[in-house]
């Protein structure tokens, strides 16, 4: 298999040992099974790692992998892009572990796939379905019989503007998305090639075009992920709705988006992407692209980059973007595949009365565990009634399993306990599905709760139901059906997400800790009644938003999570958190750097996003210590990301600006200061460091009119700006003052969102300058007005931007900024 030449091999003797350990997720720590008791050790196993964006062989020349989409089938991963203008054909890279792909050829190649926008592709009872808009002029369905190809064209052009992408409910139910000016837009489907012509638009907007959608379902869950506004915009970037009654239903925009972004000169555009499943059958990527810049024939050269995914609840997060090492996503604890002649090692066969028997050599050793098993039911020339996958087998008159009954078109799920069968639940599967064609049958073991997923469509959920540990394996009668690759991994709802490394710079959530008392979590007084996470006895609940926080309620009581740390540099940690009773005292340590942090109680009470440290940190795996030291203290997520550790002041701002990054819009310069001469021009202009924190930043603005018909504004604290004509107004994250009719505006601005925080007074009187001073100190913010001892307004932002640079605004000739100046405590 040829390799991705961005990959690192990391060479060590006895590193095929090495790789299991970590692929069986044995974790970092000592103790008797790895996760539990001992003290932190040294990270010994060596595990494989890559690097975002990737080159694959074959890409497009001067193009790149643009709107990358990424399906799983029998075990392997197959990726389809978009195609270069004016080209024709489909190309397709094939996987098994998401990090190194080989390169498959053209999957189609009819005229008609000219220009190929984001070719998407689903399974579906025997047959691949692919759904593409080439040259963006609506939309085709071309069918395989292999999802390498050869495509066929299917449909007549179906139109429906860009970017279609299906989704297929637990009931069988297809529903087809696509891009559009107002928000992603949703189809019923009534075939695999047939979409309703009449749509939904969803709450799925980004403010300006909206594109890239995409829908999972995850614990009962919808969620959708769309990008905006174009795609050479620097601030192209992904956001995430979730809705709860269905695909079409009313979704909710969490706070957390964009869920993705990047602006810097080295790494931006981030987009268009697709979400699959893991190896280790849990986790969950986010595939996307990111821009290189233009081609010479025009179109967008583009990159792929892959990243974890993690969840908290309802809440959905990306760990990164990356540009470090990072671990290949972990493999199955148990792989089979056909034709690897490794069946005798992988599997006891036998018989049980007139069934043939498989069971694996290796066993789950928990309770929770995912398996998934890929089959043909019936074997060629009919039969095969009888039909059974196995698990949580730990002898004949103990094990679960569930039965397929391929002529009512049925499945069930059993118990055998001391040889007595009960039936724990049934589904119906739909009455077109042939078994002679290859289908899927994954089980999840949380612990408690099963739930059986069939060909992606979850069919049985048993929350409540308690499981346990044994082999998997399958049972059969009536003839040889077809035994395809076969798996199980020691993760289920969302476990590998707590000893997944979080990318730095990047979030944590408070309750993906590590496993294992004594390794990653130490309680005095363990809560038995837990809403996430029980058997730990953290105490955690669920918040309003769908996701949980986690308390540290007693003295030296701790967490631990595991980061991987982009570069060496100084980092503030900050964590939404609040002082549940009281005073309280934090201790956090990352490697040898350690801080303290005391929580007053008369701060303001309930969640306050706050700085715990400034450390320096080393590039790396590493773990990262929250250990309470007094009162109680409730954690919600922590951010972590680069700052400077003793910034210098800035007396006179505007003269450090870079035309190429930093000036946007037409600026022209008078005496000490800047105006914009065109009306409505919305120019901005940057200067700082996105690591500035805390500081004062003042001005001296004057206006040429009474009541200038545009306004002008200070910005503060800004991240990711972004400046481009096809794209929501005010792309940037951050806070302004604006300045308009006698009023000055404080906003915070998070690309299409923006919230007034306060408003005043402010008169500007023609030709006279009026001094404007800004303090930001934590979430506190207070604006003053010339000479004035007491601010203008003032406000305590609890969720606040703690970090970005300083601009200034306008779209009116009448606005000269002049002596902006910043400063630091």
């Amino acid at each position: 298999m040829k390799t991705n030449q961005r990959f690192a091999w990391i060479a060590a003797a006895g590193g095929a040992c090495a790789l299991l350990l970590v692929g069986l997720g044995l974790g970092i720590w000592g103790g008797a099974n790895g996760k539990e008791g001992g003290a932190p050790v040294t990270e010994t196993a060596v595990q494989e790692k890559y690097r975002n964006p990737m080159t694959l062989d074959e890409e497009w020349p001067d193009y790149g992998i643009g709107d990358p989409f990424v399906m799983r089938y029998n075990g392997v991963y197959y990726l389809y892009c978009s195609t270069k203008d004016g080209r024709a054909g489909i190309k397709s890279w094939s996987s098994t572990d998401l990090a190194h792909w080989k390169y498959e050829g053209l999957v189609a190649d009819d005229p008609l796939t000219t220009g190929a926008y984001a070719p998407e592709v689903v399974y579906w009872n025997g047959y691949f379905y692919m759904n593409t808009s080439p040259a963006g002029n609506g939309h085709y369905v071309l069918r395989a019989e292999r999802p390498t190809g050869p495509f066929t064209v299917q449909t007549d052009n179906l139109g429906l503007s860009i970017d279609g992408s299906v989704f297929i409910d637990d009931d069988g139910q297809w529903t087809f998305t696509h891009a559009g000016g107002g928000g992603i837009v949703g189809h019923r489907m009534t075939s695999p090639t047939e979409i309703d012509p009449v749509g939904k638009t969803l709450n799925a907007f980004m403010g300006h075009w909206t594109e890239g959608s995409m829908i999972i379902e995850r614990d009962g869950l919808y969620y959708l992920t769309y990008t905006g506004n174009h795609v050479f915009s620097k601030g192209y970037r992904i956001n995430y709705a979730v809705a709860e009654d269905s695909p079409l239903g009313e979704y909710r925009v969490p706070d957390n988006n964009p869920m993705l972004i990047r602006t810097a000169p080295d790494f931006n555009g981030l987009g268009h992407s697709s979400t699959v499943l893991g190896p280790d059958l849990d986790s969950y990527y986010l595939v996307y692209h990111n821009l290189v810049g233009r081609s010479a024939e025009g179109p967008p050269v583009r990159q792929m980059n892959i990243d974890r995914l993690v969840f908290n609840g309802s809440k959905m997060a990306v760990s990164g973007p990356t540009l470090q090492e990072q671990p290949v996503p972990n493999p199955p604890a148990f792989a089979y595949r056909p034709g690897a002649g490794d069946e005798g090692a992988k599997w006891e066969i036998g018989k049980s009365g007139d069934a043939t028997r498989w069971l694996s050599v290796p066993a789950t050793p928990q309770p929770r565990f995912t398996a998934e098993y890929n089959f043909v039911a019936t074997p060629p020339g009919g039969g095969g009634t009888d039909f059974e996958v196995l698990f949580a087998y730990r002898d004949d008159r103990n094990y679960d399993y569930v039965r397929l009954d391929t002529k009512s078109k049925a499945l069930s799920l059993h118990r055998i306990e001391d040889g007595q069968d009960r039936a724990l639940a049934a589904a119906e599967l739909p009455s077109s599905f042939d078994f002679g064609k290859l289908h899927t049958i994954r089980v999840a073991a949380a612990n408690p709760g099963i739930s059986v997923v069939f060909d992606g469509m979850t069919k049985i959920r048993l929350p409540e139901t308690p499981t346990f540990g044994g082999k998997i394996g399958y049972a059969f009668a009536g003839g040889q059906p077809g035994i395809e690759a076969t798996f199980f991994s020691g993760e289920a709802g969302g476990s590998g997400d707590f000893d997944a490394a979080k990318s730095v710079p990047g979030t944590v959530e408070a309750v993906h800790y590590m496993e294992g008392k004594g390794r990653g979590y130490q309680v005095a007084h363990p809560d038995g009644k837990a809403a996430f996470r029980p058997q730990d006895g953290v105490p955690i609940v669920r918040e309003e938003d769908g996701s949980y926080s986690a308390q540290l309620a007693n003295r030296k009581d701790w967490l631990i999570y595991r980061l991987n740390v982009g570069e060496a540099g100084t980092y503030n940690v900050d964590a939404v958190l609040k002082a549940a009773d009281g005073d309280a005292e934090l201790e956090i340590r990352i490697g040898k750097e350690s801080s303290r942090i005391v929580l007053r109680s008369d701060d303001e009470p309930g969640w306050r996003k706050r700085t715990l440290a400034t450390l320096t940190l080393q590039p790396g795996i590493q773990t990262m210590q929250i250990k309470l030291l007094k009162g109680k203290v409730d954690l919600r997520y922590f951010d972590l990301y680069r700052t400077l550790e003793s910034p210098a002041n800035v007396p006179d701002a505007l003269k450090e600006v870079s035309v190429v990054d930093d000036l946007h819009g037409d600026w022209s310069s008078v005496a000490d200061g800047y105006f914009t001469p065109m009306e409505g021009n919305d120019a901005r202009m940057f200067v700082g460091s996105d690591g500035w924190t805390d500081y004062e930043v003042s001005l001296d603005l004057t206006s040429s009119q009474d009541e200038p018909l545009y306004e002008g504004a200070l910005m503060f604290r800004v991240t990711n700006e972004s400046y481009f004509p096809d794209q929501v107004k005010d792309a940037f994250q951050g806070y302004e003052l604006a300045f308009r009719n006698g009023r000055a505006v404080l906003r915070k601005v998070n690309y299409e969102r923006v919230d007034e925080l306060e408003s005043a007074n402010l008169e500007t009187p023609t030709g006279q300058t009026t001094k404007v001073r800004v303090a930001v100190k934590g979430g506190r913010i207070e604006v003053y007005a010339n000479d004035a001892k007491e601010p203008l307004m003032a406000t305590e932002d609890s969720d606040a931007y703690l970090h970005g640079r300083v601009g200034i605004r306008s779209s009116d000739p009448a606005w000269t900024f002049a002596h902006v100046s910043v400063a630091f405590p």
